[in-house]
């Protein structure tokens, strides 16, 4: 079989696209994750500090930058994924308004956790295709 300059021009910008996508996945996933992980560790240090009501409003800023982040992670991520992180935002913003330190710590860390493990899960390396 003899290859042609049009299949190996196919088969390089075939490998370029899978490529270039997976980078953008990679810096998309983890640019939004380390957004949300700042404004998760600001809901922490006011419900550590007890300040109930600048927590109820950082709670609020996780909840509507969650929502644009969704959209865009459904398309790109397994849908458990999110259901999890889902999960952790309802029982955290229970926490908060119920001003519940231990049990809104504990919440903000696991939440903490989903949104930071997604782009190490996603990443492209050996052992994510092993």
């Amino acid at each position: 079989m003899k290859f042609t300059t049009k299949i190996i021009i196919s088969i390089f910008l075939l490998i370029a696209t899978i490529i270039g996508t997976e980078v953008f996945v990679n810096r998309t996933l983890k640019t939004t994750s380390v957004r949300l992980e700042e404004h998760i560790s600001e809901l922490e240090n006011k419900t550590h500090s007890g300040n109930w009501h600048d927590a109820e409003i950082a709670m609020q800023s996780i909840e509507e930058d969650w929502k644009d982040i969704e959209l865009l992670w459904s398309m790109l991520i397994d849908h458990f994924e999110i259901d999890n992180i889902d999960t952790a935002l309802s029982k955290l913003s229970i926490y908060v308004k119920s001003k519940e330190t231990s049990l809104a710590l504990a919440e903000a860390s696991t939440l903490k956790k989903y949104v930071l493990h997604i782009p190490q899960k996603e990443s492209f390396s050996v052992e994510n295709i092993l």
